[in-house]
């Protein structure tokens, strides 16, 4: 019994094995043409993307290249112009501010205390020198003169004693002593006048005017010739020697503060010349000379304050304006000749590099990278990456280089 179950048992898994072997090798031989079928479609496949590969580069375009429509290169309204050598001089452009010139600004006040009755001055008036701005009625000021007034009545009262005293001293009328005396008390009162006088003088009151008795008006006048800037008197109020009444100033000369950077001292010296412009006068030029240049440099902004002092004999140029300022450096010997210099309209900034566009072709135009050297006014020297002669792109190279940068990003050129 045993041996028959033993006999079965091995008939049943010889047969297994057998039906397993025959499946596997229908299916290997099935993967096998599977396998090379799908060969077969990858190998066309990958020939169709290579064909197709190769036609589509014909169509992209190269890195840098920027070619427009004829609508868009109309509207973009490009220029080009020729790459020019030139001699630069040393110019240092920088802007600034106009000041008053601080050597003719005055803070007019009282020189006494008192209220103020009349008010003459009015903001923006030009005055003159000596004209009276506002007048003060001054108790401090009657009393100094009612002093002055009996100071003088007692230095003449004394002077005469002391000359009739000497003249009859000399006659033996009366005694030496006695000339004495009166000469004393006449140096006395000769001592508490002039006090008085000075007094007065501190007041701002000149000689002639310190005999008008009873009066304690006081004027408030212009030191110089200008412009009042600032008023701050009010008719009847009471002011003290430390309250500023009006600020004039002379504006046939100004100033104009610019900070020189510490690279670009070497470029600025005083009494080099300077030119001007304002917005509020386009196209116009004004004239100017360095006059002060600080002898440290500030620590923060790593910059030296300098000054310049412009003729405004017109007036026109108004203390606060904004100013563009164009040094020129006598002392440096511009660039020889067979520089190349560009527009600075041509040149776009790409991180910390400069690139500029030449045409190549009809609507088409390559970025080229340059190496840029020194600027003179609205020029810049070219030290590598273009040669004179050559074209580049002075209008519209903003356009381009925006064109150019869509391109890197994948998202094609303008229509």
């Amino acid at each position: 019994m045993n041996r028959v179950v033993r006999y079965l048992s091995m008939m049943f898994a010889l047969t297994c094995l057998c039906l397993t072997f025959g499946v596997s090798c229908s299916r290997s031989t099935g993967v096998g043409n599977e396998g090379k079928g799908e060969e077969h479609a990858e190998g066309e496949g990958e020939a169709a993307h290579d064909e197709h590969g190769e036609e589509g580069g014909e169509e992209k375009h190269e890195e840098g290249v920027v070619e427009l429509t004829p609508e868009a290169h109309a509207r973009a309204g490009i220029e080009t112009a020729a790459v020019e050598a030139q001699a630069l001089g040393a110019v240092l452009d920088t802007t600034g501010q106009v000041g008053f010139n601080e050597d003719r600004l005055a803070h007019v006040g009282p020189r006494i205390s008192g209220r103020i009755t009349a008010v003459s001055a009015t903001l923006g008036q030009r005055v003159k020198r000596g004209e009276t701005l506002a007048v003060l009625d001054s108790t401090e000021l009657g009393q100094a003169k009612a002093a002055y007034q009996q100071a003088l009545a007692r230095e003449t009262l004394t002077r005469e004693t002391y000359e009739r005293e000497r003249r009859l001293a000399a006659e033996k009328i009366s005694s030496e002593q006695e000339a004495l005396t009166a000469r004393a008390a006449h140096l006395e009162a000769a001592a508490e006048l002039r006090r008085a006088e000075e007094t007065l003088r501190l007041m701002g009151l000149a000689a002639s005017q310190m005999g008008q008795a009873g009066s304690s008006l006081s004027p408030v006048t212009s030191p110089f010739a200008g412009t009042v800037v600032e008023k701050e008197a009010d008719l009847g109020e009471m002011v003290s020697p430390e309250r500023n009444l009006f600020t004039v100033a002379d504006l046939s000369r100004v100033w104009i503060w610019i900070d020189v950077f510490e690279k670009d001292l070497r470029r600025v010296h005083p009494d080099d010349d300077v030119s001007v412009e304002v917005d509020a006068y386009p196209g116009e030029t004004f004239e100017g000379k360095v006059s002060f240049l600080a002898g440290s440099v500030d620590t923060t902004t790593r910059t030296v304050r300098a000054r310049i002092d412009v003729n405004n004999a017109d007036g026109r140029l108004r203390p606060g304006m904004f100013a563009r300022i164009r040094l020129t450096d006598p002392h440096i010997a511009p660039a020889g000749p067979g520089v190349p210099v560009v527009p600075e309209s041509a040149l776009q900034r790409r991180g910390e590099e400069f690139d500029v566009f030449v045409p190549d072709g009809e609507r088409r135009y390559r970025r080229r990278e340059v190496r840029t050297g020194r600027k003179a006014g609205d020029f810049v020297e070219i030290l590598e990456g273009l040669k004179p002669g050559e074209r580049v792109v002075v209008k519209g190279a903003f356009l381009l280089a925006s064109e150019a940068a869509k391109e890197t990003m994948g998202e094609g050129h303008s229509d």
